[in-house]
């Protein structure tokens, strides 16, 4: 299992260009609340914007001004919590804007679009995203569009156009917004990630060069840029340009933080720590970050440290099967056996198909505890498999429980891949050392460990397995 962390995405919300105008009538007693709600919206202080809406709706419930501003705010609020319902309330929020507006405001449907596309990538259900891009639709039609409002629209159908996986409609899209606004911000960062997402690297990376001469003190796009230059495996551009971004905002942890993954991809955990702390100084409830730092610092033969981090990191998200996975490691690799058994299992209740990788791992716990009937009962269906319908993962199973020899094993690896093939070399020499330990054949082990290591294959958790065995760091 690799256990490296992926980036982190950054995503643009509703334009503030498309933020409600509170009327400043004398005859509505609500305009200076509506004025303070739209301020500490765009200021990024959703809860205040909240109240002062949730206030005036108390008093006045057809207030669609009131609905949108609460809207957006719990649109986005949710967004940046991770929270559906918080979302799902600023959706029902905007229906009843556009209700109570007799259909009359194009942009009440901003916050509607926005959140229906979260929740598509939240919940992972493209329907959402398929019944926002039909209002999406219907919404261009109109023919009272103003070209600021129009490109509004033609971003948000952009960003629909992505969770759909149709990532070349979106890039349409985007620059049909920026031909509309040519300094339409989110657009701009949008489309070169649109290329990419295409496969058209030449055009992502130009777009992204040609923000950056429109927008050179940005660090939002230096960052961006460099996690273009990450996904293609160029790693000192990457580190460069996240310098560029943090050198502009020395408190932009986000830049700090992928940097600090960068260094951790580059084989050099001890930097990739300084900058994960850093990052944590700056925004210390960080579940995901802490758990890279646990990483970082488990590299490092750290382990102490990084079970603390990892300790943490699941306090702070328990329902995140990765996180109690990454524990289970540190708790195997630091021999506490029982302890390891309880996260891998926790990971496997919360997420049963993505964690089956953990199957051979929970195996190994189960026989270190003295519960060797238990996994061998547990994992016996495997034994049934024909050998064309086993998985690596199955292999690995049967080799522990003595069904397949380490010749069988390491000849049933299919070559076809290479980098595939290496990892499971990797996983397969870590095993096979497992199992002489358990032998008490500790020479056999140490050879078969070392054989691990030698696939260089250092995201994988059957490598720093073989590290900590060796304690070779």
């Amino acid at each position: 299992m690799s256990r490296l962390l992926p980036l982190l995405v950054l995503c643009f919300g509703i334009p503030l260009t498309a933020s409600a105008q509170p009327p400043t009538a004398t005859n509505d007693p609500f305009a200076q609340q509506k004025i303070q709600a739209d301020q500490a919206q765009q200021q990024g202080d959703y809860a205040k914007s909240i109240a002062i809406t949730s206030q005036i709706l108390q008093q006045k419930p057809d207030d669609h001004v009131a609905y949108y501003l609460r809207a957006s705010a719990r649109v986005e609020s949710g967004r940046a919590q991770g929270n559906v319902q918080a979302i799902r309330e600023g959706v029902a929020d905007a229906r009843e804007a556009i209700r109570f507006s007799r259909n009359q405001d194009a942009n009440y449907y901003l916050p509607y679009l926005y959140g229906m596309m979260n929740l598509a990538v939240m919940e992972n259900k493209k329907s959402h995203a398929e019944t926002a891009l039909t209002v999406a639709n219907q919404v261009l039609t109109r023919p009272e569009l103003k070209p600021e409002e129009k490109a509004n629209f033609h971003y948000q159908r952009g960003m629909i156009y992505l969770p759909l996986n149709k990532p070349q409609e979106a890039a349409q899209d985007f620059t049909e917004t920026i031909k509309l606004a040519p300094d339409h911000f989110a657009a701009l960062l949008a489309l070169p990630d649109a290329y990419a997402l295409a496969g058209d690297n030449d055009r992502a990376l130009a777009s992204f060069n040609q923000v950056i001469q429109k927008q050179p003190d940005s660090p939002v796009v230096y960052n961006n840029r460099a996690m273009f230059y990450q996904q293609q495996g160029k790693l000192q551009e990457a580190i460069n340009d996240f310098s560029r971004a943090i050198q502009l905002d020395p408190r932009y942890h986000h830049a700090i933080t992928n940097r600090g993954f960068a260094y951790l991809e580059g084989g050099k955990p001890d930097t990739a720590e300084a900058d994960l702390t850093q990052s944590l100084s700056i925004e210390p409830n960080q579940p995901f970050v802490l758990g890279m730092r646990g990483e970082a610092r488990l590299l490092q033969g750290k382990i102490n440290e990084a079970l603390e981090d990892q300790k943490k990191a699941v306090q702070l998200d328990p329902q995140n099967p990765a996180l109690h996975a990454d524990l289970g490691f540190s708790y195997f690799f630091s021999q506490d056996f029982p302890a390891a058994l309880t996260e891998f299992k926790l990971a496997a209740q919360l997420a049963p198909e993505q964690m089956k990788v953990l199957d051979p791992w929970v195996y190994l716990a189960m026989v270190k505890t003295d519960q060797k009937s238990a996994a061998d009962a547990k994992f016996q269906s495997i034994t049934a498999k024909k050998p064309d319908t086993r998985d690596s993962i199955d292999n690995l199973l049967l080799f522990l429980m003595g069904a397949i020899s380490n010749t069988e094993l390491l000849d049933s690896i299919d070559q076809k891949d290479v980098e595939r093939a290496k990892a499971q070399i990797c996983e397969s020499y870590f095993f096979i050392g497992q199992k002489a330990l358990l032998a008490g054949d500790s020479a056999t082990a140490s050879q078969n460990f070392q054989a691990s290591l030698n696939t260089n294959m250092k995201g994988l958790s059957a490598y720093r397995g073989s590290q900590y065995a060796l304690n070779k760091f």
